[in-house]
């Protein structure tokens, strides 16, 4: 573990020991996290979490054995979601500036992304430090609550029906694969979701922030802007809105969750 001074560095990054299996595409990967789909997906045997199997062997359904959220298993989901966002920023700062943070100046400068688009290097740091996190957060997710929870999923809300549509990571693709993206408009995509085992039952909502310079400020929800058909709301206001469990939480390196 590296011990490094200052408000930045403060925790060490497990990202380089940690096994990635961010992948949606994948039918063991969809059990893992939706065990409604545990039975064969894909032509793949799909194969249950183990705390899951234990529950359903002894009797119980798959959808069961998560599908309840108390008080004390929800703390240990927050810190570790914490955690993952303290190691996140730890990790890309030290990849980037080494042990200082970077300036204001640093952050607010035009650089290219992966894909060539012209972006701030806030914007850029930021989403390695989403990636990181939730690679992070699945890991220590598939430990605590194994079938019961969801990454960037993604849901529609209607405003006039007040009804809310899980969309499957396959239909997702396949809206991207045609081209309908006006399919997608309006949708939300929180970074984390806690649910009973079927994405459409959400328990608790969070998403990760990352502020590029200063970090001792508690960032605020994303306001939508105007002609965006969620304008005069922010992300929390349409989280509790759509998904009507409390209030969502801001998950932020070294400030830890809050609203």
């Amino acid at each position: 573990m590296w011990l490094l001074t200052g408000p930045v560095l403060i925790q060490a990054c497990g990202g380089a020991h940690r096994r990635s299996q961010y992948d949606f595409d994948s039918a063991t990967n969809s059990c893992r996290t939706q065990p409604a789909y545990c039975a064969r997906a894909a032509g793949e045997e799909a194969v249950l979490p183990r705390a899951v199997r234990t529950f359903a062997t002894a009797g119980g359904s798959a959808a069961a054995a998560v599908k309840l959220l108390d008080a004390a298993l929800k703390q240990q989901v927050t810190e570790a979601l914490e955690e993952c966002a303290n190691e996140a920023r730890t990790a890309v700062i030290l990849a980037n500036f080494g042990t200082r943070s970077p300036t204001p100046q640093e952050c607010s400068e035009q650089v290219r992304d992966a894909q060539g688009r012209t972006i701030t290097r806030a914007m850029k740091l930021g989403e390695e430090m989403h990636r990181a996190a939730l690679k992070c957060a699945e890991e220590s997710l598939n430990e605590l609550r194994p079938g019961g929870f969801s990454l960037e999923p993604t849901y529609l809300h209607d405003l006039g029906t007040g009804k809310t549509t899980w969309l499957s990571p396959a239909e997702v693709a396949r809206i991207r694969q045609r081209g309908s993206m006006g399919e997608l408009k309006g949708s939300l995509v929180p970074d984390v979701i806690l649910h009973s085992g079927d994405p459409a039952w959400v328990q608790a909502v969070y998403d990760f922030k990352f502020p590029c310079a200063d970090v001792t400020k508690r960032s605020r929800w994303r306001d939508y802007p105007s002609g965006h058909s969620y304008a005069g709301s922010n992300q929390g206001d349409m989280y509790r809105q759509a998904f009507k469990v409390g209030d969502p939480m801001l998950v932020q390196p070294w400030l830890g969750a809050g609203l």
